[in-house]
């Protein structure tokens, strides 16, 4: 096993720890589902990894990928959670939109992590 697989299991074993310590909820997740976004995204984001870099993508426009999804899913919750509790909790969309992109910030943040590495470690 290469140092590169490594350091990406050991950076989604780091992102799922920190989910359970809480880093999801103090970043503005619901408290009912931040650990579970943060374990399911965190998982799924070195699936999307593993798959686009056996796939021949490089890690530098990997890293660059994710950033921009990670900056689109960061928007995306803030407006979801804003909108959401402007409703008083009737804005169903708005309440999917929030929990659904918690999946999609972890999913990326642990993609840009492990490209990250991947760069640091390849030089």
């Amino acid at each position: 096993m290469r140092l590169e697989h490594l350091a990406s299991l050991a950076i989604t074993l780091a992102m799922i720890m920190a989910s359970v310590l809480g880093l999801p909820e103090a970043l503005g997740a619901h408290p009912l589902w931040a650990v579970k976004t943060g374990g399911i995204g965190s998982l799924g984001g070195l699936g999307i990894y593993a798959a686009l870099r056996m796939s021949g993508v490089r890690p530098a426009v990997l890293a660059a990928l994710a950033g921009i999804g990670l900056l689109a899913t960061v928007y995306a919750i803030s407006q979801g959670k804003l909108i959401f509790a402007a409703s008083l909790a009737e804005n169903a969309i708005a309440g999917r939109v929030w929990f659904f992109g918690w999946f999609g910030v972890m999913a990326a943040a642990c993609v840009l992590l492990c490209s990250l590495a991947a760069c640091a470690l390849r030089r």
